[in-house]
């Protein structure tokens, strides 16, 4: 009878045991399965990602060469005489306002370095929002800039920003601006008027500035690209009078 019950209880453990063994296989099976459907998924959109970048890039330099073409268009006009040749100048100008064209001049270039002690436990309150970036632009408008870049992009009257990805970048021009990485921007305009402003008790204080290390320098020459995207019109109407 021990004999019989060794053996029925033998039976039970190893029973047990094979269900066990067959269940964690197929808990490992799942698993598997869900990792290989991710790093599919991952996969995915990394190539959705390449490709969309690719048509942005490919859109830019559409963009480029039909504004390279129009110049010659309009160039080409203007040897007919003095009433097209204003045409032209104006045209000009109305482009380098809109921020169509590259352009130079003196002014104020500032450097917003990350604080060492930045990534504390409390680092949703101090990393840099589009908030800030905002208040910054503003105050050099305020004091007369022409031309303002941040980061090389061009900030236009329809340039929009925002946060995204838990506080990880700010979206400036369809551009992401790490708020942990140095960010430059330049304003071109009055050297002394874009100093007084940025020396201003306050000013570069002001929200979660606070937390950086931020300098500027004036500048002789300041170069700023254009704005290379389209702009977008669909509601807004000319008055006819």
């Amino acid at each position: 009878m021990k004999k019989i019950g060794s053996q029925l209880t033998v039976a039970v453990v190893c029973g047990l045991l094979g269900f066990m063994l067959t269940y964690q296989f197929q808990l490992l099976s799942k698993d598997k399965n869900k990792i290989s459907s991710n790093d599919y998924n991952n996969t995915q959109i990394t190539v959705e990602l390449e490709q969309l970048k690719k048509a942005k890039a490919d859109l830019e330099k559409s963009n480029s060469e039909l504004m390279e073409q129009l110049k010659k268009y309009e160039e080409s006009v203007t040897s007919n005489g003095d009433m097209s040749r204003e045409l032209k100048n104006q045209l000009d100008y109305t482009r380098m306002l809109l921020g169509y064209t590259d352009v130079e001049g003196p002014g104020v270039i500032i450097y917003i370095n990350p604080a060492p002690d930045l990534f504390s436990a409390d680092v949703n309150r101090q990393l840099l929002t589009h908030s800030d970036l905002a208040y910054l632009v503003n105050e050099l408008n305020f004091a007369g800039a022409e031309a303002i870049a941040i980061n090389d992009s061009r900030i236009t009257s329809q340039t929009g920003m925002r946060i995204s990805n838990g506080d990880a970048y700010i979206w400036v021009n369809e551009e992401k601006v790490s708020p942990s990485q140095r960010i430059t921007i330049k304003a071109i305009g009055n050297k002394v008027n874009l100093s007084s402003a940025l020396d201003f008790t306050g000013t570069l204080t002001a929200g979660n500035l606070g937390f950086y290390d931020i300098t500027y320098e004036k500048s002789d020459s300041i170069r700023i690209p254009k704005y290379n995207k389209v702009y977008k019109n669909e509601y807004i109407k000319p008055i006819k009078e």
